[in-house]
């Protein structure tokens, strides 16, 4: 355990304030994120961030890491002659910017594959992450494994997780797990079976859960925000990223976040479903 535990703060004062945490999701050293005039890298973070982002969600390419999403992988390739230690000193320098959000790795089997478990977690733990999003978790191994170094496991817990296996995830998890919605990131989401399911999932998880895939407007995340502790936008950052001008990529990324972070808000109409 950190001895700042940024995610169990996040998560009290959107409490407090009747909201919904925000993640925000970008791949460290993709170009589209720095600013055009000054190039620095962390600029489309901390616009996030200002805006209203609680946590960052974050890629760190590898040599072989290429997610399904078309949206992340394309920005996982223009990340990528960043290279993975350059990036993890991006993400140290982010820490050091912006000391009270969360900062969450997001784990590819190939992640792992590259770098090793002992690395990653190293590499993780000296950047200052909080915690790392598991997208493949093997059982509860992997889970333990990353809360015994220090570090917040938040695992992907599918809808095709067996039971008795999502009962070990959400036992192992710190604070959260991550709970998905479509098939794949930046899929059209199904909004009224998405919010059933996010109803379902509200009723009979054991943990705290993050929804994602498929979120792109505010209306949906005002319909998910009652059945969730919080949101996870993905590719639509990437995709205000990568449609804007370069010159108002950063101020359209930060109107977005602000309205998302506005759709958090729990209104007397929705809170009854919490």
């Amino acid at each position: 355990m950190a001895t700042l535990d940024r995610i169990a703060q996040c998560v009290r004062r959107a409490s407090a304030r009747r909201e919904r945490l925000l993640a925000v999701y970008l791949t460290v050293g993709d170009p589209l994120a720095a600013d055009p005039r000054t190039g620095d890298p962390l600029s489309a973070a901390l616009a996030a961030v200002a805006a209203g982002a609680d946590i960052l969600e974050l890629g760190i390419p590898t040599p072989t890491t290429s997610p399904r999403g078309a949206d992340v992988r394309d920005s996982f390739e223009r990340a990528r002659p960043t290279g993975t230690q350059q990036a993890w000193e991006l993400l140290r320098l982010l820490r050091g910017t912006v000391p009270q959000t969360p900062l969450l790795p997001l784990v590819y089997p190939a992640t792992v594959n590259d770098l090793g478990w002992d690395r990653l977690i190293d590499d993780a733990r000296q950047a200052g992450a909080d915690g790392l999003v598991l997208t493949s978790p093997a059982g509860g191994a992997d889970v333990r494994r990353v809360a015994a170094a220090g570090l917040s496991a938040i695992p992907l817990v599918t809808p095709s997780t067996p039971p008795g296996q999502a009962r070990e995830l959400e036992e192992h998890a710190e604070h959260l797990t991550y709970r998905n919605l479509a098939s794949g990131t930046g899929e059209p989401l199904d909004l009224e079976a998405a919010t059933e399911t996010a109803a379902r999932m509200s009723q009979s998880a054991a943990k705290p859960f993050l929804v994602g895939f498929g979120i792109r407007h505010e209306h949906e995340i005002r319909a998910l925000a009652p059945h969730a502790a919080g949101v996870v936008l993905g590719s639509r950052p990437l995709r205000i990223l990568g449609e804007s001008e370069p010159e108002l990529r950063l101020e359209r990324l930060r109107a977005a976040t602000r309205r998302w972070k506005a759709a958090t808000v729990l209104t007397e109409k929705t809170s009854g479903a919490v």
